[in-house]
């Protein structure tokens, strides 16, 4: 899960007779509302930051021809000479239930001044197939995306699927439109499973969301068709195979910051 999703994210196979057989799909994400805490996890003297602090809530809901998210980060980072820097970010998307049609909205802000807005919609022609984005913010432009592209809650889905057929590398050309350089390449490398249950859950260890399979993984964001060997970011999380993201980590490069869950709660299904 990206700070976008994000927040919508990675998974892999549980042992013994935890394993379960069939192919995931986005019907089997649950409907859910969660909280973070964000702190700093680590700083490299260099970097200007010594302190982080914020909140993040992501909300994931069955729109009933597809999936929505709503992913709003509120964070101050403090600087060295004493100076916080307070940015508020904002992430809407939906995608239809196929995973070939996706719309996106992206609101960005340093101190109170707007400092980036996207805009757009994007579809595929069809599984496996590329597509078009058409932008609307900054500016209208057509964006074409490469064969086997997927939008997150596909991207998602396909995770768990792979995750419980045992792979340990997964790899996916993703677009989320959350910022220009999108669509990336993510890497997902697929660590220890934890079985339903297992510790490392503190106070949220007796939430039924959270008795579940899961799974420790770190993905890589490279862009789309370069050739770099270092990626423009990671990101490293525990994911529950019910989409349910714990104790979030992304490495910005000179520091990292944790987002720890705090909060979840089911979100009803609608009325269709």
């Amino acid at each position: 899960m990206k700070a976008a999703y994000g927040i919508g994210l990675a998974l892999a196979l549980g042992a013994g007779s935890t394993v379960i057989a069939h192919a995931a799909s986005a019907a089997d994400l649950v409907p859910h509302r969660a909280g973070y805490v964000m702190s700093l996890k680590s700083a490299n003297q260099g970097s200007g930051v010594v302190a982080v602090k914020g909140v993040m809530t992501y909300a994931f809901a069955d729109s009933c021809d597809g999936w929505t998210v709503e992913n709003r980060t509120v964070m101050t980072l403090t600087q060295a000479e004493g100076a916080e820097i307070e940015t508020v970010w904002s992430f809407v998307t939906w995608e239809s239930r196929d995973g070939l049609r996706y719309r996106f909205r992206v609101s960005s802000t340093r101190d109170g001044e707007v400092i980036e807005e996207i805009q757009g919609t994007a579809r595929l022609e069809g599984k496996g197939k590329g597509g078009k984005v058409q932008l609307v913010k900054p500016e209208k432009a057509t964006l074409a995306l490469p064969k086997g592209t997927l939008f997150p809650t596909e991207h998602t889905a396909v995770l768990i699927d792979r995750a419980r057929a045992g792979d340990k590398i997964v790899s996916r050309t993703v677009y989320d439109g959350a910022s220009l350089d999108s669509p990336h390449l993510v890497n997902a490398l697929v660590g220890a499973a934890f079985k339903a249950g297992e510790n490392g859950l503190g106070p949220l260890a007796d939430n039924a969301l959270l008795k579940r399979a899961s799974w420790r993984s770190q993905m890589a964001f490279f862009p789309s068709g370069s050739k770099e060997s270092v990626p423009t970011y990671e990101v490293a999380l525990r994911l529950f195979d019910n989409g349910i993201a714990q104790d979030v980590e992304q490495d910005f490069g000179g520091f990292s910051v944790r987002a720890k869950l705090d909060k979840i709660e089911r979100l009803p299904k609608p009325d269709c």
